[in-house]
């Protein structure tokens, strides 16, 4: 791929931008704790080298706020109980922290049964899903997420079809290692995310045809396979929960999802578990790197935010995103973070 170079893009400290996202966030009505939380997520993930989940969504998130879409203090709530088993229901408060409460449950209930599924519906959505994943994994669970859309969002074309009839779907999965970074995985089933195509459209990118087909809808990833996997999340994640599926309805931008989660140790020792994915783990990046950079990473070693130098450093923001900013800025009558290079 490559990028237009006439696309302006400016930078600021991340916590500026950590600040700026905190602020916005009690604006449209989170609570402290979940404004501190959103500020974390976003930031982590532009840290964490994925702009698509990052400040380009908090204009998003405010819009849906102020338009009476998303409920950022309303509180998840259980709607069944049966033990291993549970249905939450998000009350339409951002899926960052409907999924942070669902994936706390999720493990509490594995420690309690060995094995336990949350699902939740009618949530806004979770941005990246990696970061639950990480949380249970760092407590020893191994977790497996499925995300739907609530029918709306069909940007994803079967393949050979030319209308979208699915979302992007994403799947993800935390297994334990000895320490963090765990081995996590978080995917679109589409070739790439739905904010990851914005960004790099924003950014001027040349979009390679593998992503889009002629009407710049999203492919699935390989093929049928992806396609596969799309249908299984609408399944789980969707139909499971009691959230909506893809349909010719008009649906509400909301989110089901499921979390299966697993507590490694009551099936075996979680020091022997872990030795033995550290074994596989050495012997998958023993190989010598292809162009000779290395080293070989696997899933979950190149997402992590950083320590806390890193924390300080400044973060690139494309120039459709900055203007985003300011906008949601002047609406919510606060100060812009400052910016370290113009456009």
């Amino acid at each position: 791929m490559s990028q237009d170079p006439g696309v302006a893009r400016l930078s600021s400290r991340s916590e500026e931008l950590h600040g700026f996202v905190h602020r916005a966030m009690i604006a449209v009505g989170a609570n402290e704790a979940d404004a501190a939380y959103m500020a974390d997520q976003l930031i982590d993930s532009e840290l964490a080298n994925h702009p698509s989940h990052g400040m380009r969504r908090l204009p998003e998130y405010v819009d849906r706020a102020l338009n009476g879409f998303a409920q950022p203090g309303a509180q998840t709530m259980i709607e069944h109980d049966a033990g291993s088993l549970v249905r939450m229901n998000g009350n339409g408060t951002y899926g960052h922290f409907a999924l942070r409460d669902a994936t706390a449950l999720a493990v509490e209930r594995a420690k309690a049964n060995g094995i336990a599924a949350v699902t939740v519906r009618n949530s806004e959505y979770a941005g990246r899903l990696a970061p639950f994943c990480e949380e249970a994994a760092s407590a020893g669970v191994a977790t497996l997420l499925f995300g739907n859309n609530n029918g709306a969002g069909q940007v994803v074309v079967p393949p050979g079809g030319t209308q979208a009839r699915l979302s992007t779907n994403p799947i993800a999965a935390g297994v334990p290692r000895r320490s963090a970074p765990h081995l996590v995985i978080d995917f679109a089933t589409s070739t790439v995310a739905g904010g990851r195509l914005a960004e790099e459209r924003d950014r001027g990118t040349v979009l390679p045809e593998e992503w889009v087909n002629q009407s710049g809808l999203l492919k699935p990833f390989g093929g049928f396979k992806g396609f596969g996997l799309g249908l299984l999340v609408e399944a789980l994640g969707g139909a499971l929960s009691g959230s909506e599926t893809v349909s010719a309805r008009k649906t509400a931008d909301h989110q089901g999802t499921l979390i299966i989660a697993i507590d490694v140790a009551q099936l075996r020792e979680l020091d022997d578990f872990t030795a033995q994915v550290e074994e596989f783990i050495t012997h998958v990046k023993s190989g010598d790197p292809e162009d000779g950079s290395g080293p070989l990473r696997v899933p979950g070693e190149a997402s992590v935010a950083g320590d806390a130098d890193q924390q300080s450093r400044s973060v690139e923001v494309n120039a459709k995103t900055w203007a985003e900013l300011g906008r949601i800025a002047a609406a919510l009558e606060l100060t812009m973070p400052e910016a370290l290079r113009e456009p």
